[in-house]
């Protein structure tokens, strides 16, 4: 009976673990043409200026496309998203040259000074985020050239949230940007808006984009097994025991 209350337990561990980090959008912009990147899956130009551009030279893994941002250029992505009271997101960032910053702003109330997070890679690298409406302090040293995962978790409830960087940690409950200040309430995750409105050169690239319900733990991590594997990885266990 023991053996049985533990395979039982086994299997729904599997499937809650299936459950944590439900995405309801992901996007690694392989079937996009390429060039402009607005008027595909309802991209849109934002702030009046240029669009970014999809291109296959540079990208996040040995193939595909990716996102090209540079100087003047400003995109938004809406979603209906959920209600959640935890949401996630992440993607892969990488700067490659110019002393402008890539800027993504992430948030569900007015886009842009209604933010939830704002985040930047600056010149050489530096990663900034900010920190409520007080400033934007440096949370990373990073590298230019080099591709970086971006996983910022959203607790709507206290509004804050948290912010790792390849797995580790480095933002631990940041008050959202718009609370209290220029913006709104955030009460989800409604859009996605990146991007650099100025004419100093940037040379940065977006890809494989990920937005869900939880904490996302498993976001970015290759999908190399999903649930039906997991489940009969499982029941193998369970059958070498007996």
């Amino acid at each position: 009976m023991a053996k049985y209350t533990l395979i039982i337990s086994l299997v729904v561990g599997v499937l809650n673990f299936q459950a944590l980090g439900a995405a309801w959008y992901t996007e690694n912009f392989d079937k996009f043409k390429n060039g402009d990147i607005v008027g595909q899956d309802d991209w849109e130009i934002a702030m009046n200026q240029k669009t970014c551009q999809i291109q296959s030279k540079v990208k996040h893994g040995d193939v595909g496309k990716s996102v090209f941002v540079s100087e003047k250029t400003m995109v938004l992505r809406k979603f209906k998203g959920s209600n959640a009271s935890t949401q996630y997101v992440s993607l892969f960032a990488r700067k490659d040259d110019g002393p402008g910053p890539v800027m993504i702003y992430i948030g569900g109330d007015a886009v842009k000074w209604g933010a939830a997070a704002k985040i930047d890679i600056k010149e050489g690298g530096v990663i900034t985020a900010n920190k409520g409406n007080a400033g934007f302090p440096e949370v990373f040293k990073g590298k230019l050239g080099q591709w970086y995962h971006f996983r910022l978790v959203f607790d709507f409830k206290k509004k804050s949230y948290d912010f790792y960087i390849d797995g580790k940690q480095v933002v631990n409950g940041f008050e959202f940007r718009g609370e209290g200040g220029k913006g709104g309430v955030n009460p989800d995750l409604g859009w996605i808006f990146l991007g650099w409105d100025h004419p100093n050169v940037l040379v940065a690239y977006i890809d494989d984009i990920e937005l869900g319900d939880g904490e996302g733990e498993n976001a970015g991590l290759p999908k190399a097994v999903d649930h039906f594997g997991k489940l009969a990885s499982c029941w193998a266990s369970i059958k070498a025991w007996e």
